[in-house]
């Protein structure tokens, strides 16, 4: 089908060849419908392809050109030294210009989501105001406009009315605050998914809550993401977030006894992740919450964070899958996983130190019902792979399999992608006997190197029943 295509559109590039004018005859245009021009244009996986075919003929230009602008960026990235002195009205001029060109009948039904983040300059003589206005009421042309991100903006009166009157599913607000102080006349926004990012300086305002709730509607929200504990007044003076299924917060909500009441408040919650920063902070245990009512959350399927409180939430729900966040020590890993009272289908984890020979038979006794298991570091040489595997005894319902691998030493700072990958294909021969003793039954393998997230992937043939490569190399 596919190939068909590509020849139809060969046949049409020569006969658009032949209009340079680009005016078409009738002929030429029922002979693809602009409709079908634009299925063949969705087979491009890249913006470049996408801009070299709307470089063809005027026809293309027009079908292909909106598919690049369906997510949006208001603000041009100018350089410090460009947003001072008279440099400022060439940035407001260059702002205008995109906006115009993002709101014309051209591209603007295109436009699904849209980031607004000014860039913050020292200058005052900035008209960052003027133009986020000039934005916000440009965002009412945007017929499909779904998804929206905001960074650093006040949330003026006039433009909270301008998100009453969109369609959004999606909002991103980092930083956002309101001059205002009542917003009883607001009501909240009918969004599915909220992003709400806040430093903790800014979460400590008393006026966040109320105005956070203006984003957070009961009847509609179903995944919510707050680096702020200010997130628990807005849930429980809700109460009621049926739909709400993919909670994530900061870890520090543990401290607040609010939070249990707040988890009370989500019935139908199945997912759960505990943000800690940079450095892995976790709250003293004396200052934990240290339980959670048992069947609490039902549905709770999901959780991922340190591995601190993995024992905390499987006691209340139902858990099947633990991704730990947090490099963790052996003893304390394995000492988490006994304390499991539910089966566990998928775990991921990265160890502080080094690996023992007898990790992966502790993984497997602890936790027999194992169908993904996810070793994400430290890096492991083939020989140590080698030494795991040997120490571990058949396991067959495991499915899959990734593990972190340490290719050689070539004592250079950096490594082309296609020689990393090169070893850990040849890793993969040297283990291929062990991974089919230890792994029978098992469906793919992915084995991870480099610090750029590279990986190979291998997958059983459903014909030969052999594990083959399935990542293309370039």
């Amino acid at each position: 089908m596919k190939n068909h295509l590509v020849q139809v559109v060969d046949r049409a590039r020569q006969g658009f060849k032949r209009t340079r004018s680009g005016n078409l005859s009738a002929s030429q245009l029922d002979l693809v419908p602009p409709e079908l021009w634009i299925r063949i244009f969705s087979y491009l996986s890249t913006p470049w392809d996408i801009k070299a075919v709307s470089l063809t003929c005027i026809c293309f230009r027009q079908l292909a050109q909106p598919l690049l602008f369906t997510k949006i960026f208001t603000h041009p990235l100018p350089s410090a030294l460009a947003l001072r002195g008279h440099q400022t009205n060439k940035y407001r001029r260059r702002t205008s210009q995109r906006l115009e060109f993002f709101l014309s009948p051209l591209i603007a039904p295109a436009v699904r989501e849209c980031w607004i983040d000014p860039p913050s300059a020292e200058d005052d003589d900035l008209p960052t105001d003027i133009l986020i206005d000039a934005i916000f009421d440009g965002l009412r042309k945007l017929p499909n406009l779904k998804v929206l991100g905001c960074r650093s903006i006040r949330l003026t009166s006039n433009r909270l009315a301008v998100l009453q009157h969109l369609t959004l599913t999606t909002l991103t607000l980092e930083s956002c605050l309101s001059d205002l102080t009542d917003f009883t006349d607001l009501p909240a926004l009918p969004l599915s998914s909220v992003t709400l990012k806040y430093h903790d300086a800014l979460s400590r305002d008393a006026i966040l809550p109320p105005l956070l709730s203006l984003f957070l509607s009961p009847r509609h929200l179903q995944r919510l993401t707050a680096t702020s504990t200010q997130i628990l007044p807005v849930i429980t003076r809700s109460r009621s977030f049926n739909r709400l299924f993919q909670l994530e917060v900061p870890v520090e909500c543990l401290t607040s006894e609010m939070f249990v009441i707040a988890l009370s408040y989500c019935p139908a919650l199945e997912r759960i992740t505990l943000q800690t920063d940079s450095e892995g902070h976790i709250p003293p245990r004396a200052s934990v919450i240290k339980s959670i009512p048992q069947d609490l959350l039902p549905n709770l399927k999901f959780y991922r964070g340190p591995r601190n409180f993995a024992a905390l939430f499987a006691s209340s729900g139902r858990i099947q899958t633990i991704e730990i966040s947090i490099p963790a020590k052996v003893h304390r890993l394995l000492r988490t996983l006994g304390q499991l009272q539910s089966p566990l289908d998928f775990l991921s984890f990265r160890i502080d130190g080094n690996i023992p020979k007898t990790l992966l038979e502790s993984v497997h006794t602890l936790v027999p019902t194992l169908r993904t298991l996810s070793i994400n570091d430290p890096a492991v040489s083939t020989g140590g792979l080698l030494a795991l595997l040997g120490e571990t005894s058949p396991r067959l319902n495991t499915r899959v399999f990734r593990i972190r691998i340490e290719g050689r030493d070539r004592y250079n700072l950096w490594i082309p992608p296609v020689e990393e990958a090169a070893d850990a294909i040849e890793c993969f021969k040297k283990v291929r006997p062990e991974i089919e003793r230890v792994y029978p039954n098992l469906l793919t393998l992915k084995l991870l190197y480099g610090v750029e997230g590279g990986s190979v992937v291998w997958r059983r043939n459903a014909t030969s029943g052999q594990l083959v490569q399935t990542t293309m190399l370039q």
